[in-house]
């Protein structure tokens, strides 16, 4: 699916598909993690099992004030929840952390973005093999 650029200060999330993110236009074949004024590529290697509360670290070192009120994960394909205990740990470090499949996570990350909402899209790629663009 492909979103018209708007203008903005903020990270616009302007394409997501099978294989392929862009960010303002700049496409990324890597996870990502996105904040309204950064893009970290290869966020994390491997599945969501690869996740760590290490995985979340750009985000606490962030000044308190700067850091993003909920974080969106994105799963790739499929809606896949993370461990419980990686949640909590999460929360306990003043991280809200919802999960999504990534298209969804894109979708959602867009609208609050429009909002002027504070938040962060932490997004696995989808595979080149799945269909439904």
């Amino acid at each position: 699916m492909k979103f018209q650029l708007e203008t903005s200060e903020h990270n616009l999330i302007s394409h997501y598909g099978a294989g392929s993110l862009a960010v303002n236009g700049r496409e990324y074949r890597s996870n990502l993690l996105i904040t309204h004024d950064a893009v970290l590529e290869n966020w994390v290697d491997g599945e969501i099992t690869a996740l760590t509360e290490q995985s979340f670290r750009p985000l606490f070192e962030l000044p308190e004030e700067s850091r993003p009120e909920i974080v969106l994960l994105g799963t790739g394909e499929n809606h896949v929840f993370p461990s419980m205990e990686l949640l909590v740990t999460l929360k306990r470090r003043g991280l809200t952390v919802e999960v999504m499949n990534t298209r969804a996570a894109c979708r959602t990350y867009s609208v609050l973005v429009s909002e002027y909402r504070s938040v962060a899209a932490a997004l696995f790629q989808i595979p080149p093999s799945s269909h439904g663009d």
